[in-house]
Formats: structure tokens, sequence, C-alpha cells
């Protein structure tokens, strides 16, 4: 209970010192004077970023000025304070305020220190961080809508970053930008980017019926952005030679992997050769095709001499293969 009345006596008598500072030219111990504008920054700040103080008693002009009085305001921002506020402030420090002479106008602000990390700044980070993992040469990025600026507080910065969801060339890709003040993560930014990537992409030179192979000169490459191309497109001729269309495309049609298929290199009713290979020996008999088949499928066939059907992989024109 007397703690209590004490603690509640000192906070009267605080506030009381702060509202009613008296003749400063009477008082003894300490003064402390508060300026009318101060400009702050860390996450809290003090009194002895908002005030001078004064006297004999270095110890306790130390003490004094460590003392918290709230968090700082976000970088750029004010908050103003009366006598009465931070008398309130101060009473939950504990300090002993005796014989301490006090100057402050009427009210007071504390404004954060700040810098501007601009838009284009961040834009630049971003742009150079996409350049750097981006493969290919004919690679164009632009940014997607005005970015803001940002208000951090002073400080070196170190940029953090990360493709939260990868790149992407068919919509919008995301760059998070984040950062850093003195090692310790402050704020990030989501900019957008729009980035297309162009390929020399094979395409049909001329018109092509169902069936037909791929030949050098039935192919032209043209330069195509790839997020507006179907899936399987190709960019190497030599993948594709020697391999059919499965329907008619007219010129200019790109040529993807769902359209290809290899020749029939067997018709239903050839005659074949049919190699059995049972263990480490292998046997050559004649034979008939009963399907139409293309290199590395499995078709039936039936040898000639025991009339028997069995089923082989194609591996050339003549020659079905069967393990036994």
């Amino acid at each position: 209970m007397k703690n209590k009345l004490y603690r509640l006596t000192m906070v009267i008598l605080c506030v009381a010192g702060i509202l009613f500072t008296g003749n400063s030219a009477q008082a003894q111990g300490l003064t402390i004077a508060v300026a009318a504008e101060s400009q702050v920054t860390g996450q809290y700040f003090t009194l002895g970023d908002i005030a001078s103080i004064s006297g004999d008693d270095n110890d306790r002009i130390t003490s004094l000025k460590q003392i918290r009085l709230g968090h700082t305001p976000a970088p750029g921002q004010s908050i103003v304070l009366t006598g009465e506020l931070l008398g309130a402030r101060l009473s939950v420090s504990n300090a002993d305020f005796t014989g301490v002479s006090w100057q402050l106008p009427l009210q007071f602000r504390i404004t954060a220190l700040s810098q501007i990390i601009s838009g284009e700044r961040l834009v630049s980070q971003a742009e150079k961080y996409l350049k750097e993992r981006l493969t290919g040469d004919d690679v164009v990025i632009t940014p997607v809508g005005q970015p803001q600026d940002v208000l951090v507080p002073p400080g070196d910065i170190v940029f953090a970053i990360e493709l939260p969801y990868g790149v992407k060339y068919n919509a919008p890709t995301t760059v998070s930008v984040g950062l850093t003040l003195a090692g310790q993560p402050y704020t990030s930014a989501k900019l957008r980017f729009d980035i297309k990537k162009y390929e020399q992409v094979a395409i049909a030179s001329r018109a092509m019926a169902g069936r037909d192979l791929i030949t050098a000169d039935s192919i032209a490459f043209e330069r195509r952005d790839i997020g507006r191309m179907p899936p399987g497109y190709f960019t190497d001729l030599n993948k594709i030679l020697g391999l059919s269309v499965k329907r008619q495309m007219p010129p200019g049609t790109a040529i993807t992997d769902s359209v290809l298929e290899k020749p029939v290199l067997i018709k239903r009713g050839k005659t074949i050769r049919v190699v059995a290979q049972i263990g480490g020996i292998e046997v050559t008999v004649p034979g008939i095709s009963m399907q139409s088949g293309s290199e590395g499928q499995f078709i039936r066939v039936q040898n000639t001499n025991s009339k028997k059907v069995v089923t082989g992989r194609v591996v050339d024109e003549t020659t079905v293969l069967v393990h036994i």
C-alpha cells in the first residue's frame, strides 16, 4: 500500500513539475529543456532524443536520457505531445525527477527520420535480378503499373529479391523486393513484370498433308513469343527430321510434339525377318507382319514356318525383335 501511494505521489509531482515549470533561474539540480521540434530514428525514442538535459550530475543525466517514451512513428510520420502526455509517459519509468526544472512548449512535435526508396530504384533492382536469371538473349522485360516510393528509416539498404511464383511468360511475373536495414528485414514491395521471351521456332514452310515426312525444306524457323506458343514446340531441326505429321498443316503452323509421329516402317502384310533372342542365342526366321508399326512400337507378327503369332518390337523396315 505504501509503495502504491509513493508511486501515485511521484506521478502527481512529475506531471505537476512538467506543467508548472516555475522560475528556471531559481531551480536547483538538473534542467530538462524539451525542443519544439525533434527528429528521431530507431525502434523507440527516448527523453534524450527530444530534450537537452543540463546539470552537474552526469550519471543522472545519462540515466534520464535513456528513458524510453514510446515507439518511434513510422518513417516520415509525426506525433504531437503536450506536457501532460509527456508526464504520463515518464510516470511509468520510476525515474527520480526530484529537483528537476522543466522547460517545454505547450506542445511539441516528434518526427521520424526517413529516406525515400524510389519506385524506379525498386524496379531497377528487380530488373537486374531478372536479367541475371533469364536465359536467352531475346528477352523483353516491361514493368506493369507504376511502382510506389517507399519510406524507410535512415541507413544502408540491402535488397533481398525473390520470385515467389517463378518466371511466367504467359502472365505477369511477381517479384518480391525485400528491404533490409542493419541486418533485419524492414519491409517488402511486390512488383509485377510482363516478360516476353522470343525464340526461333520451327514452323511448316509449306502445306503438309497427313503422314508427310518432315524434311529440311519443309521447315522454316520464325521468331515467336514463346509465352503464346503451345507446349512442345521445337527450336532444333535435328529433333524432328524424319518424323511425320499426323494431319494436314498449312504454311506457318508451328510444329509441336502433339502433331508428330514416327513414320510407319512396316506395313501390315509385309514379309519381314523375325529375330528371336533366347538367352544368348539369336534365331532368325521369316515372318509376316499382322499390324503396321513405327520404330519402337510393338506389333503382332506370324512365324511363316510355324504359323505361330507372337508380339515383337519394330527395329527397322524389315526386322521385328521378339524376346522369348
